[in-house]
């Protein structure tokens, strides 16, 4: 590999990429000359890569299936949150450990991170599909979510996607992530939980609609905004 570790040399060169033959001669050995190495001969090594990923039955709700990528959707229904009180908050306190209505969600995992987006419709959703912004603590605008408390699950494989949700709402919501509003709720994303304790149903007008659809949600590489916490 050649190139500049950063953009702060002068003058910049993109780093690149050279394929060596190793040259066997007697005890010793030596690299043959250097081929550059392009976009289609690392798609070759990603695809052949990609063949070690276990065959698996794919339930409807999965969208995604890679080497170290999965999509899917949740529908929408009810789950206990936990909200952390440890100053003392009277408010959250009496949201804690309550059950609350949650909408239809997106969940994709890559890797040990993982993003969230709510859903417009109780349905699987289609490529076009616009999203919203998914009305929690610890998610940042992009989607990613701070793990913080949350068990991330070592298996990465379809069969771990329950375990993922669970983990996800077994967690603690600590804290507000990013710089949009999580809700449309005049009141604010507290007093939201607070007038859904005792409904069955999630308003989807409380929802925020973000400028992304399913497929770039399910193509987009921004940086994740995490702190890890791996499962035993």
């Amino acid at each position: 590999m050649y190139g500049a570790s950063s953009y702060d040399s002068f003058p910049y060169r993109h780093p690149f990429l050279t394929l060596h033959e190793v040259i066997h001669e007697g005890e010793d050995a030596r690299l043959g000359t250097g081929h550059l190495v392009t976009p289609q001969m690392l798609s070759r090594l990603m695809n052949d890569l990609g063949e070690s990923t276990p065959a698996e039955i794919l339930p409807e709700r999965v969208l995604v299936r890679t080497a170290d990528t999965i999509v899917w959707w949740k529908s929408a229904g009810q789950a206990v949150m936990f909200f952390s009180d440890h100053g003392g908050d009277a408010v959250l306190k009496a949201l804690n450990g309550k059950k609350y209505p949650h909408p239809p969600l997106l969940f994709r995992v890559k890797g040990s991170n993982l993003w969230i987006r709510a859903l417009g419709a109780n349905q699987r959703p289609t490529e076009k599909d616009l999203l919203y912004l998914a009305p929690y603590w610890n998610c940042y605008d992009n989607g990613s979510v701070c793990t913080g408390t949350m068990k991330v699950p070592g298996e990465k494989s379809v069969g771990a996607i329950k375990d993922w949700e669970h983990s996800f709402f077994r967690s603690e919501f600590t804290h507000a992530g990013g710089q949009e509003r999580r809700t449309t709720h005049p009141a604010g994303l507290l007093s939201m939980w607070q007038a859904l304790q005792s409904k069955r149903k999630f308003p989807v007008r409380y929802l925020v609609r973000v400028k992304q659809t399913v497929g770039e949600f399910v193509s987009d590489h921004e940086s994740q905004n995490q702190n890890e916490n791996r499962a035993r």
